[in-house]
């Protein structure tokens, strides 16, 4: 996942290409105005995904739980692929 910095000038003729990479290839693209950042170019589903990851760690009591269940594996706790199926099997 290349980070790339392009010019507004740089960028305008060449804006089709940009997004095509950001969405195919999952690029991102600095774009600066007079030297300076402005903004960013990347794909709409990574910015889903960013989103959706920092609305997880706004979240204390998510965050300790995800914790708690990732020491829980680390200890052998947890059930296996098979134990789940089971366990809806049975349900359904």
């Amino acid at each position: 996942m290349a980070t790339e910095t392009i010019s507004l000038t740089d960028l305008r003729p060449r804006i089709s290409e940009l997004v095509e990479r950001a969405h195919t290839e999952f690029e991102r693209f600095v774009i600066t105005r007079r030297g300076r950042a402005e903004a960013v170019l990347l794909a709409a589903d990574e910015l889903d995904g960013l989103l959706e990851t920092i609305e997880i760690l706004s979240d204390r009591a998510l965050v300790k739980r995800l914790v708690e269940a990732e020491e829980e594996l680390a200890s052998g706790g947890g059930h296996s692929l098979e134990e789940v199926r089971a366990a809806l099997a049975d349900r359904g």
